[in-house]
C-alpha cells in the first residue's frame, strides 16, 4: 500500500505543478480577462473530443493486442456495467446531498455544494491520471471515457437543475450536442466498426498525431486554468466556509467510497478470468476520487448561480484533493486487492 500511495502522490504532484504557470502568469498580469474562457474553449471543443477519439480509435500494436484480447461483446457488456455503476453512484450521491443539505438556509449555496459533491473532474484530470496510473493501459482509459459520457449526460440535466432550480432550463438538444457526447458516439462507431477507422489505416498513421497531441494537452491546460482561477480568487474566500469542507468531504471521500461499494456489489456479475477487467470498476472509483468538476464555475456563470461560492469551493477542494486522492485510491486498491 505504501508504494501505491507514493505512486499516486507523485502523479498528483506532477499534475498539480502545471498550476504554477497559470498562477504566475495571472499574477504578473500576462493573462487578460478573457484568457480563462479562451483556454476553456480549447479544452471543451478541441482537447476533450480528442480524448474520446484517442481512447477508442488510436492504438499502438501493443495496445491493440490488449484490446483485441477481449471480445467486442465482452467489451460492450463491460461498458454497460461501468456506465451502470457510474450512473447509480452519481444518483446515490445526489440523494445523499439532498439529505445533507435539506435544512441548509442558503439554497443557492446548497446547490453549488451539491454540484461540487456530485461531479468530479473526471475528464480533464481523471483521464490523464488513469493513463499515468495504469502506465497507459488502453482498457482503463476506455472505461474512464465511459464514465465521462455518463458524467456529461447527468451534468447537463441534473447539474443544470441544481444550479438553476428549474427543470425547464434543461435542454435535450444541448445535452445531445455537447462535444464529448458527439465525439464519444463517433469514437465508439469507429471502434466497433474498425473497417472505417481511418486512424488505423495502413499508411495513414500520421493522422494519429491529431487526437494524440490534442489529448495530451488536456492535463496541462486544465491545471493551468486552475492556477489562473487560484490567482483570481481572494485568499479570504478559501478555506473559510463549513459548507466548502462539507461538500469537499462528500466529493473527495464519500463519493469514491460509495462508488467502491456499488462496484463491489456489481463485481459479483463479472468474470475476472479475462485480463484487465478489474478496470471496469476501478475506473469509476478513480473518476469519483478526482477533484471537483471545473464546470461548476462555468455553470454558475452561465445560469446566474453563486459564482463566488462556486470558485471558492472548486479551488479549495481541488487543493485538498492533492492529499485525499492518494489516500482514497490506495485504500480502494487495498480493499479490492487490485495490484495495478
Amino acid at each position: 500500500m505504501g508504494q501505491m500511495y507514493l505512486k499516486v502522490l507523485i502523479i498528483m504532484a506532477v499534475l498539480f505543478l502545471f498550476m504554477v504557470p497559470g498562477f504566475v502568469l495571472k499574477k504578473l498580469k500576462m493573462i487578460g480577462e478573457g484568457g480563462t474562457l479562451t483556454l476553456s474553449n480549447i479544452l471543451l471543443y478541441a482537447c476533450q473530443p480528442a480524448l474520446a477519439i484517442n481512447a477508442f480509435c488510436v492504438f499502438s500494436e501493443e495496445d491493440y493486442a490488449i484490446v483485441s484480447a477481449v471480445s467486442k461483446l465482452t467489451l460492450l457488456k463491460n461498458f454497460a456495467l461501468s456506465a451502470a455503476v457510474s450512473l447509480i453512484a452519481t444518483l446515490l450521491i445526489f440523494a445523499i446531498c439532498k439529505l445533507v443539505f435539506i435544512k441548509y438556509k442558503d439554497k443557492n449555496k446548497a446547490n453549488i455544494y451539491s454540484y461540487i459533491a456530485i461531479f468530479s473532474n473526471c475528464g480533464f484530470l481523471g483521464i490523464p491520471f488513469i493513463e499515468a496510473f495504469t502506465d497507459g493501459n488502453p482498457l482503463a482509459t476506455m472505461y474512464m471515457m465511459v464514465f465521462n459520457v455518463v458524467f456529461t449526460l447527468v451534468c447537463w440535466t441534473l447539474g443544470v437543475y441544481l444550479i438553476t432550480g428549474n427543470v425547464k432550463d434543461i435542454k435535450l438538444k444541448k445535452v445531445v450536442l455537447t462535444p464529448s457526447v458527439i465525439s464519444c458516439a463517433v469514437a465508439l462507431v469507429l471502434f466497433f466498426v474498425p473497417q472505417i477507422n481511418i486512424f488505423m489505416f495502413d499508411g495513414w498513421e500520421d493522422l494519429q498525431m491529431i487526437p494524440s497531441y490534442l489529448s495530451t494537452m488536456t492535463a496541462p491546460l486544465s491545471m493551468i486554468i486552475v492556477g489562473i482561477r487560484l490567482a483570481e480568487t481572494p485568499v479570504k474566500h478559501l478555506f473559510c466556509s463549513g459548507g466548502i469542507y462539507l461538500s469537499g468531504g462528500l466529493r473527495l471521500l464519500v463519493a469514491p467510497m460509495v462508488t467502491l461499494g456499488i462496484g463491489l456489489l456489481f463485481s459479483l456479475c463479472l468474470d475476472y478470468s479475462s485480463p484487465y477487467e478489474e478496470y471496469v470498476y476501478l475506473a469509476p472509483i478513480i473518476a469519483m476520487a478526482m477533484s471537483p468538476a471545473a464546470s461548476v464555475v462555468a455553470m454558475a456563470e452561465s445560469f446566474n448561480g453563486d459564482r463566488q461560492t462556486a470558485a471558492a469551493a472548486f479551488i479549495t477542494n481541488t487543493l485538498l484533493s492533492i492529499i485525499t486522492i492518494p489516500l482514497v485510491i490506495a485504500l480502494a486498491m487495498a480493499i479490492c486487492g487490485y495490484s495495478v
